[in-house]
């Protein structure tokens, strides 16, 4: 098994992780409203955020 450089997908999944606790967290505490229409493309967008940075950051890292 080869070992990775940088642990995007780990941390895009923790990080969506997060947010979908906190914005349950909040609807259940009625400080926040939202549509599971609004939720998933936001976690989604997120971890391909992580996801590319990782990858640009890693490239980069190849060509120093």
């Amino acid at each position: 098994m080869r070992r990775t450089d940088h642990p995007a997908p780990v941390l895009g999944g923790g990080l969506a992780f997060l947010l979908v606790g906190a914005a349950l967290l909040l609807q259940e505490l009625d400080l926040l409203v939202l549509s599971w229409a609004l939720v998933l493309p936001a976690i989604l967008i997120v971890v391909g955020a992580v996801t590319a940075l990782a990858g640009v950051a890693a490239a980069h890292r190849r060509l120093s």
